[in-house]
């Protein structure tokens, strides 16, 4: 006769193996994703091209934007449209990304991890569809700092940090350029 314990007991091991399996299969992917991002400069590519939102305000002039752009787009990135005054619920959700879409934003100094981040691009990326949604966060009134706008757009277009100075991928905003080339 078959006890009701013992199949208990085997049912949660059963259900404790494949929590554990579910586990370790997430962490590999995240570290294959981590390894994938950091040997690559360019991980991510948009299937269409995104469109870009304004959400900073009024007080980021278009033409900083426009710059940023037209630099990539050089590069052969593409942009279906920049709105400067976007429809207010699509900017109303700071955190929410939205499919399609590239979002700059204005943040406060408490939203940065460190004093010496002036700038953080948030990306949604799939393996199977590439990149799915980017938001840019700029610490408030550094838009004007040279390059460091087209630097986040460049994360947005889905490339990772380049340690060479003079690059627009470097990582410190003082060692950054105005130059690109794939290392």
């Amino acid at each position: 006769m078959i006890d009701s314990k013992s199949i208990t007991l085997k049912r949660s091991r059963i259900l404790l193996a494949l929590c554990i399996s579910l586990i370790t299969g997430i962490l590999i992917g995240r570290l294959f994703i981590t390894y994938y991002e950091a040997s690559t400069i360019k991980p991510w590519t948009w299937t269409n091209p995104p469109f870009v939102l304004n959400c900073y305000g009024e007080r980021l002039h278009p033409v900083y934007i426009e710059k940023s752009v037209d630099y990539w787009t050089s590069k052969g990135e593409k942009v279906l449209f920049i709105e400067h005054k976007p429809i207010k619920r699509l900017c109303k959700k700071k955190y929410k990304q939205i499919p399609g879409v590239i979002k700059i934003y204005e943040a406060r100094d408490d939203f940065f991890d460190s004093n010496a981040t002036l700038g953080v691009t948030m990306r949604k990326a799939s393996i199977t569809t590439g990149m799915i949604s980017a938001n840019i966060y700029i610490r408030s009134g550094n838009y004007t700092i040279k390059n460091l706008l087209t630097h986040e757009m460049g994360h947005a277009f889905g490339y990772t940090h380049v340690n060479t100075p003079g690059h627009i991928m470097h990582p410190l905003t003082e060692l950054m350029g105005d130059k690109f080339w794939i290392p």
